[in-house]
């Protein structure tokens, strides 16, 4: 445990994302606003919200960040509450595959309140986190600010759907404000001053994005209660450019839409994904798709490599 300790901060000083590439991206958002309608949001807006935030737990006796949360009964903001960390034993698992491969940035969708992005951005990991929900994103952008990890993180406000530029609405829930399904119907109430109507974004559109950071291989991490179709619906270019060795996909809803659940191990699988409990364990294929696990993780890496 030791060793892995002191490797773990070594890993700290890897720079995952040069600086003056950032600010030369970051200087040039406007024009990629205008091509694509992504809502990419200023990491350095000041914030008028007085939010709760909280220093977590340690990772691995080591990675400590910030999580601002929402109130107590939120299903995610109550792991935080009460001195946990949510989705903790997954987020050793990916860490786990971080350390070993130093070169991997991470891709979040539906970042909610910014567990996985934080953490990341804390091990000095370049992030692209995508959360369309505003009392969400606004949540992260006062952790990032807290954390002083503005040159690790493009944070976008949109909606991943198979058309970008539409607008939708977010279902809503009082014991998970944070985990919004989207209506495949347009809003009554157009406004985007509404945080329960975003705009959508193909994930194709983040392509200019990866282009411009130079970065060709992240884990991928999905969770839009039930919309996680759309990542590979909408995304064919992207998936084809970079290189993603593991995606963690929540299965709990997906798996009821078998459909959709179909496609989704169809475009995998022709890519050589194996759709695993924890990265080594094989999902048995002989199962009903919708007793699968709540969580898979897609690896199409050598099993002896992580394992």
């Amino acid at each position: 445990m030791f060793l892995f300790i002191v490797s773990l901060k070594n890993s700290f000083d890897y720079d995952a994302f040069r600086h003056n590439q950032l600010k030369s991206y970051i200087s040039s958002n406007s024009k990629i606003v205008t091509s694509h309608e992504l809502n990419i949001i200023d990491l350095n807006i000041r914030i008028v919200e007085n939010f709760t935030c909280f220093k977590t737990n340690r990772l691995f006796q080591v990675i400590r960040t910030t999580i601002c949360v929402h109130n107590r009964t939120d299903f995610v903001s109550a792991y935080y509450y009460g001195n946990s960390i949510y989705e903790q034993d997954a987020l050793h698992l990916l860490f786990r595959i971080f350390l070993k491969y130093q070169h991997l940035g991470l891709i979040d969708v539906g970042a909610n309140i910014g567990t996985y992005t934080m953490f990341a951005a804390a091990m000095n990991r370049f992030v692209i986190a995508i959360e369309c929900f505003r009392p969400n994103y606004m949540r992260i952008v006062k952790a990032i600010q807290m954390e002083k990890l503005q040159q690790n993180v493009i944070l976008i406000g949109n909606a991943l759907y198979s058309q970008s530029g539409h607008k939708l609405s977010l279902s809503q829930d009082p014991t998970n404000i944070g985990g919004q399904a989207i209506y495949d119907s347009s809003p009554i109430n157009k406004s985007l001053d509404n945080p329960y109507v975003v705009k959508t974004m193909r994930f194709d559109d983040l392509l200019p994005i990866i282009k411009e950071t130079k970065k060709r291989s992240f884990l991928l991490k999905a969770d839009i209660e039930g919309s996680e179709y759309h990542i590979f619906e909408s995304g064919k270019q992207v998936l084809d450019y970079i290189d993603i060795p593991i995606i963690f996909m929540e299965w709990d809803k997906i798996r009821y839409h078998k459909a959709r659940a179909t496609n989704i191990i169809n475009f995998l699988t022709t890519r050589q994904y194996i759709a695993t409990i924890d990265t080594c364990k094989q999902v048995n294929a002989t199962v009903p798709i919708e007793q699968w696990p709540v969580n898979i993780f897609w690896t199409k890496m050598n099993g002896s490599e992580i394992c």
